[in-house]
């Protein structure tokens, strides 16, 4: 499995600094947020600093479900709070197509706890956002019950996304 289309719950920065990232390595994006001003505010924010061609992989959605059906990855970047995590990655195991990856930023969380309320635990990592050593870095950090595939497809997206030739 690869990933072509990536799904980011929350617009707010973390989110759009994702989605950025992503539309310049040549990822399909659908950016979701339950606030549509804060999901124009992205468009509008993101859109002045893409070419037209990176600003035709970016969809915007209101509606968390379809957001996430047609993703190999869900990244949620939403507050930092343990409930809201395990409601997303519970909607997540019920809507996303099968082996899709599930990704939280949170740091203050169990990864594994969050793991633990889908189907898929292997299936499911954290992203580290703006490490202290390296700001605007990114790293995937792996549960206890991650599998080495997923590890290995996570690698070569963060590579993409630094810009690191594979």
């Amino acid at each position: 499995m690869s990933i072509h289309t990536i799904a980011i719950i929350g617009a707010g920065p973390h989110g759009r600094a994702i989605a950025l990232s992503a539309l310049r390595a040549g990822y399909r994006i659908v950016l979701e947020d339950f606030s549509v001003p804060t999901l124009e505010q992205a468009e509008v924010s993101i859109g002045k600093v893409l070419d037209t061609r990176q600003r035709a992989n970016l969809s915007l959605e209101s509606d968390i479900e379809v957001a996430i059906r047609d993703a190999d990855m869900i990244i949620e970047t939403a507050a930092d709070e343990m409930e809201t995590k395990i409601e997303l990655f519970t909607i997540f195991d019920k809507f996303a197509k099968p082996n899709a990856i599930f990704a939280t930023t949170t740091s203050l969380h169990s990864l594994a706890e969050i793991a633990e309320v889908t189907s898929c635990p292997g299936h499911c990592v954290a992203l580290r956002l703006g490490l202290p050593d390296q700001p605007g870095s990114l790293a995937v950090v792996a549960g206890r019950q991650t599998d080495q595939q997923t590890i290995a497809i996570c690698g070569e997206l963060v590579k993409r996304l630094r810009g690191d030739s594979a």
